[in-house]
């Protein structure tokens, strides 16, 4: 049994892209973001971005779906939208 660390908390990981196509090993991309927004401003430090989720099989449609986690939320006044 695996002691669990302190502090460590689960992820929510989406099972489907924004299309409906199944995010399955070898069909996603998981990465990460940096990015300030409410969200993620309220992580601690270390964590203060979003893991991102990249469906190949869009890809392969020539679309890009990608899956923000937490979600998104552009500061006020921003000059972009996404991270």
């Amino acid at each position: 049994m695996q002691a669990k660390r302190a502090g460590a908390t689960r992820e929510h990981v989406p099972f489907l892209c924004p299309r409906g196509h199944r995010l399955e090993p070898g069909r996603v991309i998981v990465g990460w973001s940096p990015c300030v927004c409410p969200p993620c401003a309220a992580r601690g430090r270390g964590l203060r971005g979003h893991r991102t989720y990249l469906c190949l099989t869009c890809k392969d449609e020539h679309v890009t779906t990608m899956c923000y986690l937490p979600y998104h939320v552009p500061t006020r006044g921003a000059a972009y939208r996404w991270p």
